[in-house]
């Protein structure tokens, strides 16, 4: 009887141990933390310090951005806002890795050359055009076009001052949230200069440079058949000249800048669009190979 009856006792006590636990831990905190009961577990606005709870809540809901990030990347919709890589664009990633892999970095530098090339001779005039197609750029902090952007708006206000009956296509949508599109900034530096909004177009859903040729592409058809300048940096000639006949869009490239320079940031430059050039044509080639309808639909 009296082994039951310290028996009882103990586990009574082990038992309030177990319930005063939970205030001796917030106890300990706060005498810890020297500061209101919810220092320590919630963000301080006076001392701007996140305790150990908060930090906690705020991994878990960057882990969660993580998963609608990866799932929107395979979505690839850009109705639903998405990322435009899709499960398509990722398994032609990998494979335009390993193609480079394959060859010893051949392809790559193949890619590199034609972009090299396309940057050091085309020519920053074009004859004989109805309409101005200007690839966007992302806008600085302040929703400004960047340098690089009004490069190329400078230039499509020159080819507009040679000919003034032509339209301006201004592609470019929203790339952060809260800014303008790109489009509409353009718009606004091109009207600043004396342009008249009768002769701005503005296609604002893209987010790429894919997308802004294939939302150009059906805009309706010009009356007049002659193919439209294709105004972008040095830099993105290649790929984009690429991209745009395989949607078929009749155009002569046009370049931004007057003549090529050899920085080190243009290196890095073309460099990346080497890359992103070895990769479209990877994920052509595969399409046509194997007749995937559904890529093949989406670059052509």
């Amino acid at each position: 009887m009296r082994q039951n009856a310290l028996h009882h006792r103990g586990v009574a006590g082990l038992l309030q141990a177990i319930r005063g636990l939970p205030a001796r831990l917030m106890r300990n905190v706060r005498s810890r933390a020297g500061a209101s009961p919810t220092s320590g577990f919630s963000f301080d606005r006076e001392s701007g310090t996140i305790g150990p709870m908060a930090r906690a809540r705020q991994g878990l809901l960057q882990g969660q951005g993580a998963v609608r990030w990866w799932r929107r990347c395979r979505s690839g919709n850009p109705e639903l806002g998405s990322f435009f890589l899709g499960a398509d664009g990722l398994s032609m990633l990998a494979l335009s890795l390993a193609a480079i892999l394959a060859s010893g970095t051949l392809s790559y530098w193949c890619a590199f050359a034609s972009v090299l090339r396309a940057a050091r001779r085309s020519r920053s005039s074009a004859n004989g055009f109805s309409r101005i197609v200007v690839l966007g750029s992302c806008l600085d902090p302040f929703g400004r076009p960047t340098p690089t952007y009004r490069r190329r708006l400078e230039r499509a206000l020159a080819l507009f001052g040679s000919a003034p009956g032509s339209t301006i296509f201004l592609l470019g949508g929203r790339t952060a949230e809260g800014a303008p599109t790109e489009a509409e900034a353009g718009a606004d530096y091109l009207r600043s200069r004396g342009v008249p909004e009768s002769a701005l177009v503005r296609e604002e859903r893209s987010r790429h440079t894919l997308e802004n040729l294939r939302f150009y592409r059906s805009a309706p058809p010009p009356a007049d058949p002659r193919p439209a300048a294709l105004v972008t940096s040095r830099f993105h000639l290649a790929r984009s000249s690429l991209l745009a006949c395989g949607l078929g869009i009749p155009h002569t490239v046009c370049a931004a800048e007057d003549h090529w320079s050899a920085s080190c940031g243009e290196i890095g430059r073309l460099l990346a669009e080497a890359f992103l050039v070895h990769w479209y044509l990877v994920g052509r080639t595969y399409a046509s190979w194997t007749r995937n309808r559904r890529m093949l639909d989406r670059i052509r």
